[in-house]
């Protein structure tokens, strides 16, 4: 009978695992090793079922000597990842390797919660299914966010661009708690990069004679659209840019079949209104976590 085995980032058949995640039923972005590999300086490991049938990655940080388990940004949702559904015996089996960390917070994905109901408090998502035309998709707006779909002040545009630097620049200033804490805004470069070379980045932004008033960065992968990072100009109406950025997004990938419009949902009822706005449903995934780190 195969058992879960726990692996180490640096023994792990990359191969096997790379498959494993790309051929999954419930496929993220964040599971991908090269994505991991950038947001914990390939500090991870990985608990295994049989030939990487099933596999769940585990981030790992390490502080006063001490070794515990912590959710990276920019990184939703991990879980178990299976090309079908498991046994619900299997999952708790993996659901107790992982109890045995010191877990500050781990995110199930959805398709886990949904399915299994792993252990802990529920999280909330947002995602549009684009599987339906453009004017279908804007019919379920809310009045105020169709209000906001008027022309560009003269002098911007809207542009597709896989340019990285000023956006991150202007990340920077406009979150500096994310953007200069430790380097996660340097992270955030290097997975823009990452998926520019990968051809599965997608930036939209609005541009004037001085250059990136307003972006949205995203991947496209697996029949999803991830929106990973924001960017904007000091005193430009974020609300009113990002509306016409994330509906030309919509128009743009609208009637594709079984086709996800994840937003990274949140629990600040002003984002989380934005994104239900546009007609977004909540999914929810879940955090687990054990340990307090004083």
């Amino acid at each position: 009978m195969p058992q879960i085995q726990k692996i180490k980032r640096k023994d792990l058949d990359l191969k096997k695992y790379s498959k494993a995640i790309n051929e999954a039923l419930n496929h993220r972005i964040y599971a991908e090793a090269w994505y991991l590999d950038i947001l914990t300086n390939e500090k991870w490991e990985c608990l295994v079922f049989g030939d990487y049938e099933v596999v769940m990655p585990i981030p790992l940080q390490f502080k006063f000597g001490i070794k515990f388990v912590l959710q990276p940004i920019y990184c939703q949702q991990l879980g178990i990842f299976y090309k079908e559904e498991i046994p619900e015996e299997l999952f708790k089996e993996f659901e107790a390797k992982l109890h045995k960390y010191r877990v500050r917070a781990y995110h199930f994905n959805e398709e886990n919660t949904e399915s299994y109901n792993p252990e802990g408090m529920k999280r909330i998502n947002h995602i549009l299914n684009l599987d339906a035309d453009y004017d279908s998709l804007r019919k379920n707006y809310n009045r105020n966010r169709r209000r906001k779909l008027i022309d560009l002040p003269d002098g911007y545009e809207l542009n597709l661009s896989e340019r990285v630097d000023d956006f991150i620049e202007l990340y920077k200033l406009e979150y500096p708690f994310l953007g200069g804490k430790k380097d996660w805004g340097e992270k955030l470069k290097m997975i823009m990069e990452q998926a520019f070379q990968r051809k599965t980045g997608y930036q939209c932004r609005i541009e004037n004679e001085q250059g990136l008033a307003g972006g949205l960065f995203y991947i496209k992968t697996h029949k999803r659209l991830f929106q990973l990072g924001a960017a904007r100009q000091k005193g430009n109406d974020a609300a009113g840019f990002f509306t016409l950025i994330i509906d030309h997004t919509i128009k743009l990938f609208s009637n594709s079949e079984d086709f996800l419009f994840d937003f990274e949902g949140s629990e600040v009822p002003g984002v989380a209104m934005f994104n239900e706005s546009f007609g977004a449903k909540k999914a929810f995934y879940t955090e687990f976590t054990n340990f307090k780190l004083r």
